[in-house]
C-alpha cells in the first residue's frame, strides 16, 4: 500500500513536472513571437523611412536635372540667336562660283572647221557622232537646284583635254564654266562610256573575212604573205603611286605604262595591251616582253597552230610560231635575208605611223599624266578607241601635229 502511493507520487509529480515545462515552453515562444513581430515591425518602419528618403532624393535630383536643362536650353537659344544674327547680317554664301561660259558658248560655237580641228582634233562630223553614240551614258537630267551640264559640254571637256599637251583640271573648268571636280568626273564618264560602247564597234578581232583582206593587202603592198597586223608599243610616263615611293630606281629612269597595239595595214589598232606601272629608260626595248600574259594565246588561236598566219615584230620581240621579226645579226645576211628585213622594216612602218598619228592627235600621251594610274590606262584606251573613229571617218590630220621623239627626264620630254 504505502509502496502504491509512492509511485503515484511519483507520477503526480512528473505530470506537475510535464505541465511546468509546457507552461514554460509556450511563454518562451510567446516572448520569441512578439519579438519577432517587433523587428518586423521595426524593419517595417526602417524601410518606410529609407522609401521616403529615396523619394525625396530623386524628386531633388530630378528638380536639379530640370533646372540643368532649362539652363542649358537657354544657352543654347542664346548662342543660336547669336550664331544667327551674325549670320543673317553677311552676305549670304551660294554653293557654286558663276563662271563665264563665253568660250563655249561663244568663241568655240563661232570656230571654223579648221579652227574645230586644232583645237578638239576631231572633225565635226565626228563630234557629233560621238555626242550621239554616248547620249544614253552621259545625258543627265536638270534638278530643282541647278541645270546640269548639256550633253556636248560634257563630250567637248575631255575630248579637248586628252588633245590639248597640257591642260589641267582648272584651266578646264575656267574655259567651260564648270567645277573642277565636275571636269574630273566629266572625264571619268567619258572614258568609261567610249571604253563601254565605241571599243566593241572599233576595237576588235577580225573574223575571217578581214583576216583575208588585212592578208591580201600586206601581200600586195610590201610582199610579205600571210601578215595580218603589225605590233608596236609607246612608252606613256605617269606620277609615282605612293606604293612605289620606298623603290629606289636608277637615275634616268621613269615610271612608265607601256602600250602594245596590234595595228592593221591601214593603222587602226585591233588590239591593245597595257602594263602595269613599271620602270623603263629611253633605251629599253618596247616589245622585249608582252604586256599582257594572254596576249601570246590571243594571237595563237587567232593565226593558228600551224604558222598559217603571222603577226610583225620588232627584233627585241620575244620569239613565237605566230611572230615574224627580222634577223638579228646583220653582219651576216644573205641578199634574200636582207630583202626580208627590208620588208618587215617597211611592213613595220604602218605601226610606226599609227603611233604617230595617235600621240599627234592625242597630245595628252606626249607629257607625263598626273591621275591614277586606272585613270591613265582609261585614257590611254579612249585614246586608241578614238584614234581609230577619226581614221574611219577619214578625219583631217594636220601636219603641225607630227611629235617628234625627245628624250625624256624624270618622265617628262625635254621641251
Amino acid at each position: 500500500m504505502e509502496e502504491a502511493d509512492l509511485w503515484g507520487g511519483l507520477f503526480v509529480s512528473v505530470i506537475a513536472w510535464w505541465r511546468a515545462r509546457q507552461l514554460q515552453d509556450r511563454q518562451t515562444e510567446a516572448r520569441q513571437k512578439e519579438r519577432r513581430l517587433k523587428l518586423r515591425r521595426a524593419r517595417r518602419l526602417r524601410m518606410k523611412k529609407l522609401h521616403q528618403t529615396w523619394k525625396m532624393r530623386d524628386k531633388v535630383c530630378k528638380q536639379n536635372q530640370l533646372h540643368r536643362f532649362r539652363a542649358h536650353d537657354k544657352w543654347m537659344k542664346a548662342a543660336t540667336h547669336r550664331f544667327l544674327s551674325g549670320r543673317l547680317q553677311r552676305r549670304a554664301k551660294v554653293w557654286f562660283y558663276p563662271r563665264s561660259s563665253n568660250w563655249w558658248e561663244t568663241t568655240a560655237a563661232a570656230f571654223t572647221d579648221e579652227e574645230w580641228l586644232r583645237h578638239f582634233s576631231v572633225s565635226r562630223k565626228t563630234f557629233n557622232y560621238i555626242c550621239t553614240a554616248l547620249e544614253p551614258q552621259l545625258k543627265r537630267q536638270d534638278t530643282l537646284f541647278r541645270l546640269c551640264i548639256p550633253l556636248q559640254k560634257r563630250v567637248a571637256l575631255p575630248i579637248y583635254k586628252l588633245a590639248q599637251h597640257h591642260c589641267d583640271y582648272k584651266t578646264l573648268g575656267n574655259l567651260f564654266a564648270v567645277g573642277a571636280a565636275s571636269v574630273c568626273h566629266c572625264l571619268h564618264d567619258f572614258c568609261t562610256a567610249v571604253i563601254q560602247v565605241l571599243k566593241p564597234q572599233l576595237v576588235e578581232a577580225p573574223n575571217d573575212c578581214e583576216l583575208v583582206r588585212m592578208a591580201d593587202f600586206f601581200y600586195h603592198t610590201y610582199g610579205i604573205p600571210q601578215c595580218i597586223g603589225v605590233v608596236h608599243g609607246m612608252r606613256i610616263p605617269i606620277i609615282r603611286p605612293p606604293h612605289y615611293y620606298s623603290e629606289q630606281p636608277s637615275r634616268d629612269s621613269y615610271l612608265a605604262i607601256v602600250l602594245q597595239a596590234v595595228s592593221d595595214g591601214k593603222g587602226m589598232f585591233w588590239d591593245l595591251n597595257m602594263t602595269s606601272p613599271t620602270w623603263v629608260t629611253d633605251s629599253s626595248a618596247l616589245t622585249e616582253s608582252w604586256a599582257c600574259e594572254d596576249f601570246p594565246i590571243r594571237m595563237q588561236n587567232l593565226c593558228g597552230s600551224d604558222g598559217g598566219l603571222f603577226i610583225l615584230g620588232d627584233a627585241g620581240c620575244p620569239s613565237d610560231n605566230w611572230l615574224l621579226k627580222p634577223y638579228t645579226n646583220t653582219s651576216w645576211l644573205t641578199p634574200e635575208q636582207e630583202l626580208f628585213n627590208t620588208q618587215i622594216g617597211q611592213a613595220h612602218s604602218v605601226a610606226q605611223y599609227a603611233f604617230e598619228r595617235l600621240k599627234g592627235r592625242w597630245r595628252c600621251l606626249n607629257k607625263r599624266n598626273d591621275c591614277t594610274v586606272e585613270i591613265v590606262k582609261d585614257m590611254v584606251e579612249t585614246c586608241c578607241v578614238l584614234h581609230n573613229l577619226c581614221e574611219k571617218n577619214e578625219d583631217t590630220f594636220l601636219p603641225e601635229w607630227i611629235v617628234h621623239d625627245e628624250p625624256i627626264v624624270n618622265g617628262t620630254a625635254n621641251e
